[in-house]
């Protein structure tokens, strides 16, 4: 065989080997991590996108947010049943009669996702229970609609134990 057509078949052979090479490591590093859904509804806002930014806008300045030991210290979730509660307060006062969900997604499958309506147990406080069957990355969304319009917040958490 002559000597250019060796090297010919050495050149072919290292533009393989360096594709599966390069195609191992590319799909090493898509495994290893993945970027989170930003919203589970995301279509659904993004038909009402304009209605949505103001309304939150709206709600932000009118004072309304939601406390909650559990808001303020992610960290404190873990797996298994918890009950979660919270106040839905507007300028420190508690707001009544509003409907509250909470999402809780998994990030990358929709497989374990809830959706819990939070139940008024005493004037402006609203509690839950919801169930985290392992650890990982959890995004929590919860949402408040009163007269007044719509107040939604997004919380994402690592659940470690």
């Amino acid at each position: 065989m002559d000597t250019s057509l060796k090297r010919a078949f050495l050149v072919i052979k290292i533009a393989f080997l360096t594709l599966f090479v390069a195609t191992f490591f590319t799909v090493r590093m898509a495994l290893a991590g993945h970027t989170p859904a930003i919203d589970s509804n995301y279509y659904e806002k993004g038909l009402k996108y304009e209605e949505s930014i103001l309304s939150q806008k709206k709600m932000i300045q009118n004072g309304y947010t939601f406390e909650g030991a559990w808001i303020q210290n992610l960290e404190k979730l873990k797996t298994g049943k918890q009950s979660l509660a919270l106040d839905f307060l507007q300028n420190g006062k508690k707001i009544r009669n509003a409907k509250i969900v909470l999402q809780l997604d998994k990030t990358a499958t929709a497989k374990f996702n809830q959706t819990v309506e939070l139940k008024e147990t005493s004037a402006g406080n609203y509690a839950g229970e919801i169930l985290i069957p392992f650890q990982g990355d959890w995004r929590i969304s919860l949402s408040a609609k009163i007269p007044e319009g719509e107040l939604e917040r997004t919380f994402s958490a690592k659940v470690k134990e």
